[in-house]
């Protein structure tokens, strides 16, 4: 397995659930780096926000959890000029429309933050940890991502390949 990790959302939020799943809690303590994403920040705050109109006392649970992981020393990949440049690219493609707005059925409303994280783990080059496999599936078609592993199942379902290093001959070469 690799060393780092880029972190959606679902992976980290589940550390906030009252049982949260073993494969998952496994994974983040023996994975060695781990990054979140700024744009993970912006999906916790939507969900605490969202359940304070309908749960208050959970709500607080939240943002408690949400304050001691933010405080934990989890580093932050911020949305650099590099990363706003390639979700724009990410966003405009057709392909990944749904992923910006959601159908007229859906439970929630899209708010193309995986688009994001995606443009994140293209810049940094790290492979997402997620349990949703589908949507980065998606991306990683149009645009191949690092890497898409999901720790609920422990498998990987996109992985780029190291680059092929081919050994220099003795002679130098000549530039003439």
């Amino acid at each position: 397995m690799t060393d780092s990790f880029l972190l959606d959302t679902c992976v980290l939020s589940e550390v906030s659930k009252r049982q949260p799943n073993p494969n998952v809690i496994r994974f983040l303590d023996t994975s060695a780096n781990l990054f979140l994403p700024a744009a993970a920040l912006m999906e916790f705050q939507l969900g605490i926000a969202e359940a304070s109109s309908s749960d208050p006392v959970r709500a607080v649970r939240l943002s408690n959890w949400y304050s001691r992981t933010v405080t934990a020393g989890l580093p932050i990949l911020d949305t650099t000029r590099e990363v706003a440049e390639v979700w724009g690219v990410l966003a405009a493609d057709p392909r990944l429309r749904n992923l910006v707005v959601g159908h007229a059925r859906a439970k929630k409303p899209r708010n193309g933050q995986d688009l994001h994280i995606a443009a994140c783990a293209l810049v940094h080059r790290l492979p997402i940890a997620t349990m949703n496999v589908s949507d980065f599936s998606l991306i990683d078609r149009c645009y191949p991502l690092p890497g898409i592993y999901d720790p609920l199942g422990n498998r990987w379902h996109a992985r780029m390949s190291p680059l092929q290093v081919q050994e220099q001959s003795a002679v130098a070469p000549s530039f003439r």
